[in-house]
């Protein structure tokens, strides 16, 4: 008895933190080389007029740092996104029509910044309780994984643009005890559309079929060549890929430590126009541009310009190496990728730049290597110098 007595806390200990396993698990897959993941996403909605099924087969392939492609189709059409290290392609099968970007910032995040409504709150401030809901073996194609579950509850979510409000949302999350990613999802919830008589049921699930970790991804996966008939359109005019809705508002809050270890606020920086530059160590597009940055930061910082280079997810060690060969005299701000800033900014290729003027609110939004006629017409409008180069 006494034995058993004993055993009872340990046992107790033993349950994992279900808020803590949510965490891990949304950070578990950046730590593998690579990886090839299959899942099908399958949403069904009824109610009143309503009643539909989509059923969505999806293919991610990661190679990092910077290698990525996705393949998903379902009965609307297909979705294709590709990056090879120095641009990403996102091309719309039922259109034919592509766009290209530089550098995708991060593999994951890819398809859940800049493709989904600006106005789409986090969801995580609605959360209303979260706890574990028991163990489940999975079949993942031919494995078998012991998974946690985790139920989380959240309260009513509204979405006034949409015109929408989520309500009695339920979901259970499916933690693989091995390898701490998420397997499988299933939600549960009740929307209230805009015009319908009738709350509407929904159902989505999404269910991991297949996965492969640290696979030998070859470079030809991730060599993008558009289909017969394809034509390429300017970034942001595809149906779904939105630019985000962020110029003329105020610039998010950022308090944080800089590379050299100073405090950094970036409302501190009110009064001067700030130039934020999102970039890695990886990207060769960011690399090229650093020269041009570093010589409008010598030109116009005397005049109130503040160089904020934002270095993302690359290590203090990588970025001090770097230093050792090419200098950047302004500030270098280290983030991970999961940050909130990064998120509210929809930061989603490399190099982006974020101009803010002296009032604090974001004045200008650009994804890509523009050149320095393009950065310096922007910083004319923000009343830095002219629009023609200066001379040598």
């Amino acid at each position: 008895m006494r034995l058993a007595l004993l055993l009872i806390p340990s046992l107790l200990f033993s349950q994992p933190d279900p808020r803590q396993l949510l965490r891990d698990s949304a950070a578990a897959i950046r730590q593998y080389k690579s990886y090839e993941i299959k899942s099908t996403v399958s949403v069904l909605m009824h109610g009143g007029r309503i009643e539909s099924h989509l059923e969505m087969p999806s293919t991610v392939s990661v190679r990092r740092p910077d290698r990525m492609r996705v393949e998903s189709k379902s009965q609307a059409g297909g979705l294709t996104i590709v990056s090879d290290g120095e641009h990403t392609w996102i091309l719309l099968t039922p259109l034919n029509q592509y766009i290209e970007r530089d550098a995708a910032a991060v593999p994951e995040n890819t398809t859940r910044t800049g493709m989904l409504p600006s106005s789409v709150p986090d969801i995580s401030k609605f959360i209303k309780s979260v706890k574990l809901d028991g163990e489940e073996i999975l079949k993942v194609g031919a494995d078998r994984i012991p998974c946690w579950i985790v139920e989380t509850v959240y309260g009513a979510i509204e979405l006034p643009d949409q015109g929408l409000t989520v309500q009695d949302a339920a979901q259970r999350t499916w933690i693989s005890k091995l390898h701490h990613v998420n397997l499988q999802t299933a939600l549960q919830a009740t929307l209230q559309l805009p015009g319908a008589a009738v709350p509407v049921h929904m159902t989505q699930s999404t269910r991991t079929t297949s996965i492969r970790f640290n696979p030998d991804l070859p470079d030809a996966l991730f060599a993008f060549t558009p289909p017969a008939g394809a034509t390429q359109t300017g970034d942001w005019t595809l149906p779904g890929i939105q630019k985000p809705d962020v110029v003329g508002k105020p610039a998010p809050d950022l308090k944080t430590r800089s590379f050299d270890g100073a405090d950094f606020d970036l409302a501190a920086l009110r009064g001067k126009v700030v130039l934020l530059d999102f970039w890695a160590l990886w990207c060769q597009p960011c690399k090229r541009e650093l020269p041009l940055l570093e010589k409008l930061h010598n030109e116009f910082r005397g005049d109130g310009l503040a160089v904020v280079s934002v270095n993302i997810d690359d290590q203090n060690s990588a970025i001090e190496n770097f230093l050792k060969s090419f200098s950047i005299p302004y500030t270098i701000v280290p983030l991970a990728s999961t940050h909130e800033l990064i998120g509210s900014l929809a930061v989603n290729a490399f190099p982006t730049i974020v101009l803010i003027d002296r009032d604090g609110n974001i004045a200008s939004y650009e994804v890509g290597a523009r050149g320095e006629a393009a950065l310096r017409e922007d910083l004319r409008k923000l009343g830095l110098g002219n629009t023609t180069k200066p001379p040598e």
